[in-house]
């Protein structure tokens, strides 16, 4: 049923890296020279870092949300399908009433169903159209998936250049501390 999202690609991204807007970390090669270049290079980096992180818990929320709606929207199609295979026919389902309250309720035979479109709009469909309505969200939202992902996975790149780069330059000042207390 859900065979047409393997075939979602992911858009293009033209000549950036990222979807969002990250910037790129770039791993400092000359400590010294980037030291006396970059008076506070430790808060520099801890700057980027803090970013970073205020970036990856926007990425993951967006992600989470993004996740959701498309749980949400495969099971509108599974219940479409399930209206459009058996026409006129009667069927229990278990419906949540409010958070953790279930209930089993009977759904009498449907032609049209009315889907949420967008924030707060909602419209009617027939059965066929709102197949297709559905699918094309799907195809939306695993879009906004796969983007997200490579975007959590560029991040995680850049966090990991800036913790290099913490690494290295609290080393070269315990080397400095080292040599000026031992000279």
């Amino acid at each position: 049923m859900f065979a047409f999202m393997d075939a979602v690609e992911k858009p293009p991204i033209g000549n950036r890296k990222s979807y969002m807007s990250i910037p790129e970390a770039r791993l400092i090669g000359d400590v010294e020279g980037y030291v006396t270049q970059q008076e506070e290079a430790i808060k520099l980096q801890r700057f980027y870092y803090l970013q970073y992180n205020e970036i990856a818990v926007r990425l993951q929320t967006d992600l989470t949300a993004v996740l959701a709606r498309l749980e949400a929207a495969k099971n509108n199609l599974e219940m479409v399908k399930k209206f459009r295979d058996n026409p006129g026919e009667e069927f229990q389902s278990l419906m949540q009433i409010s958070a953790g309250v279930f209930r089993w309720v009977t759904v009498m035979p449907v032609e049209k169903v009315t889907l949420k479109v967008g924030n707060a709009l909602q419209m009617v469909f027939d059965l066929p159209e709102a197949e297709e309505f559905i699918k094309k969200d799907i195809t939306r939202l695993v879009k906004q998936r796969l983007q997200h992902e490579h975007d959590i996975d560029f991040l995680q790149d850049q966090v990991n250049t800036i913790e290099m780069n913490l690494a290295v330059l609290f080393k070269n000042g315990l080397d400095k501390k080292n040599t000026n207390s031992n000279g």
